[in-house]
This record gives C-alpha cells, sequence and structure tokens, in this order.
C-alpha cells in the first residue's frame, strides 16, 4: 500500500469518527397517565425559538409515545400537548430520556430518568411551589381577616409570616442555584432573585454552566446583562448618550455635568410614562434652579408623535431620540427592557440609583437638597 493511500483511508477514518461524535441517535419515551391519555398529539420543539415546529408523534392506547433523532449539539425543549400544557426537556446528544407524565399537567410532578438537568429543574420548580403554596395561604388568611377586631396585630404577625417564608424561600434558590451552577436548569430560575442585589449569584451560574456549554445563548444573553449590571452600578459613571434633539442637533449627556441629572426613558405612546409626566414636572419646578435637570431619552418612532407629547405634557427640559423605538441605542447600553426607566446621576456623572419612579425618586431627590421646601 502506497503512502498516498495510507493517508486517504486514515483521513476518511477521521471523518467517520467525527462524524459519529458529532451526530448521536437520542430518544425520548414517555407515558401519558390520566383520563383520555391515548390519540394525544404529542410535539417536540425548541424551547427558545419563536414559532417552533419541531416533530409530533401520537399517543398510544396506554398513552405511551416515542421519539428518536439525531442531535449533534445540547438543546433545551418542549414537550408539549398544547400551548400551556408541556414539559421543558434539557437534551444531550446520546440521551435515552423516559418520562412519566400526568396528561392533564405535564409539568405536574413528572418523573424523569435518563436527564439529571431536567430532573433538576423539576426538583427547584417543586420546592419553590411549596414557598409559594405558604405565601398564598397567608395572602388568604389576610384578605380574609381584614374585619376583625385585633387586624392590625394580626396583620403585623402575618406579614412577618410572610417575609420569613419569602425570605427562606429566596435563601434556599441561592444555595439551589450556586450548589448546581454547572447545570443548565439554574438559568430557569435566575430571574427570581433581583440581579442587583444577587449578582454574585448570576455570575457564577452563568460563568459555570458557560464552562460546561460556552454556545448555549440563553447563558450568554445572561452573562451579557451581568456585565452591564456591574457596568450600571451606582458609583460607576453613567456611561455617555449622544443622540439628536428635536431639532436635530447632537446633544451629550456629559453637556449636563455640574448638575444632580435625571436620565428619564419614556415615549408618546407609554400610558405610565405619560401618567407619571405631571409628578415629574413638579420635580423639575421645584428643584430645577439649585441643579436639577432631566434628560428626557424617547423609544418613539414617530417625531411628530414625540413632539407633541413634549408639548402637551409641558416637558420643558432636554430631550432626544433616534426615534428607533425598542433598538434605541441609548436604551441598549442602558439595558432598559421597560419603560418608563430612570437613572439618577450625579454632578461627577456617576450614577446614584436606578428604577426610581413616584415617591421613591422624590423622596431620593429631597435627599440631595435637603433644604428646599
Amino acid at each position: 500500500m502506497n503512502y498516498q493511500k495510507l493517508i486517504a483511508i486514515i483521513l476518511l477514518l477521521v471523518l467517520k469518527a467525527a462524524m459519529l461524535h458529532a451526530q448521536q441517535k437520542t430518544i425520548v419515551t414517555g407515558k401519558l397517565n390520566g383520563e383520555n391519555n391515548s390519540g394525544l398529539n404529542v410535539t417536540f420543539s425548541d424551547a427558545f425559538e419563536v414559532n417552533a415546529t419541531g416533530i409530533s408523534t401520537v399517543s398510544d392506547n396506554d398513552g405511551s409515545f416515542t421519539f428518536s433523532f439525531e442531535k449533534k449539539s445540547f438543546g433545551v425543549y418542549k414537550l408539549a400537548l398544547n400551548s400551556g400544557n408541556y414539559l421543558v426537556l434539557f437534551v444531550l446528544p446520546g440521551d435515552s430520556i423516559n418520562l412519566n407524565l400526568q396528561a392533564d399537567k405535564l409539568n405536574r410532578n413528572p418523573l424523569v430518568e435518563g436527564s439529571e438537568d431536567t430532573r433538576l429543574a423539576y426538583t427547584i420548580a417543586g420546592n419553590i411551589s411549596r414557598f409559594d403554596y405558604k405565601l398564598d395561604s397567608l395572602n388568604t388568611i389576610y384578605s380574609a381577616s381584614q374585619g376583625r377586631e385585633d387586624f392590625e396585630t394580626f396583620k403585623t404577625e402575618i406579614e412577618a409570616s410572610y417575609h420569613k417564608i419569602n425570605a427562606d424561600k429566596l435563601d434556599y434558590l441561592r444555595a439551589a442555584l450556586t450548589t448546581n451552577r454547572l447545570s443548565p436548569a439554574t438559568l430557569l430560575f435566575l430571574d427570581k432573585l433581583e440581579i442587583a442585589s444577587d449578582i454574585e449569584v448570576y455570575e457564577s451560574v452563568t460563568q459555570g454552566v458557560l464552562s460546561v456549554y460556552p454556545e448555549f445563548k440563553l447563558a450568554k444573553e445572561l452573562a451579557a446583562r451581568t456585565q452591564l449590571e456591574r457596568k450600571l452600578a451606582s458609583g460607576n459613571e453613567a456611561p455617555e448618550i449622544e443622540l439628536p434633539n428635536p431639532e436635530g442637533d447632537l446633544l451629550r449627556l456629559s453637556s449636563l455635568r455640574g448638575n444632580i441629572v435625571l436620565i428619564d426613558f419614556w415615549a408618546s405612546w407609554c400610558a405610565p410614562c405619560r401618567r407619571d409626566n405631571p409628578e415629574v414636572v413638579k420635580l423639575y419646578q421645584r428643584f430645577n434652579k439649585i441643579g436639577f435637570e432631566i434628560f428626557g431619552v424617547s423609544l418613539d418612532r414617530s417625531r411628530d408623535a414625540w413632539l407633541t407629547a413634549i408639548s402637551k405634557d409641558g416637558l420643558i427640559w432636554q430631550h432626544v431620540s433616534d426615534l428607533k423605538y425598542w433598538q434605541s441605542e441609548a436604551a441598549r447600553i442602558y439595558g432598559v427592557k421597560s419603560i418608563p426607566h430612570t437613572v439618577l446621576i450625579d454632578k461627577d456623572g456617576l450614577i446614584i440609583a436606578r428604577g426610581l419612579r413616584g415617591k421613591a425618586l422624590e423622596r431620593k431627590i429631597e435627599e440631595i437638597f435637603p433644604d428646599t421646601e
């Protein structure tokens, strides 16, 4: 055998081995329990793909079903009977997963074999639901007791119990997510913790998952969000915003240095923003002459609607917008996912606080300017 032929054979074997490693058969079997469990259409689709069609099968007479397909990478999927009745599955190439499910509610105490990540997800979900059941029970008792003569005393006891259970729930979550930081299942529960107060947990979990699944989109998105949260933490410099004002001239946030500045993300189409505007106007009128400014950043698309709202609501401060709606560059830089949203910065351009509205915002401004009526 000549040298070139030997090389060709070796390359072919390497290619076959790579293909075998990349593409492995994955099997998901299950049993639907309950009445009318046969002839049901069961679908299997990507959990994060919008309008994913996936594949489907029909349950047998005894409620059993099977999916068999080739997979080459880790994924998160929905196994569903309809849009509101589904189970989330974490699937690796070559997995052989067996499920025992209740047909009327697939995610109620599912028995899972062959996928530790899926099992973990529903163990955590089950434990959280026990805390939530206790909290709901206290809410029911609270509502039913409002006519009692000793309601004020009883109210204090109920509130103390509520805060204790909720604190225990959050402590459980922190421990469960940190302990299992390498599992992608933990990502489903991160948003139950406030990122600002539990950023270390967010970092631990996202970095842990990415160390095992570096291309997992959800982990990458949450890691980016965590990095942004660090960047926007109190005491850090507020990122520059440079956008057109109503006259079309570029205006910089930094041009207002030397003042306490409220960056107000809003839009003409945002009803809560418009409801808040009269109170924001009062704050501006009260504190503007002693060093308080507002930098209005609109997420509008229509210039006419933007200018009409400014005029109608009497918003006599500085305004900018790129008229790109949710694709606004300023919204991206500041991680704005909903409006109204505020960022309060000091005279040196450092972030004081974010998300203050209404009375909380008023109290903070009064704290900064304590000698003003």
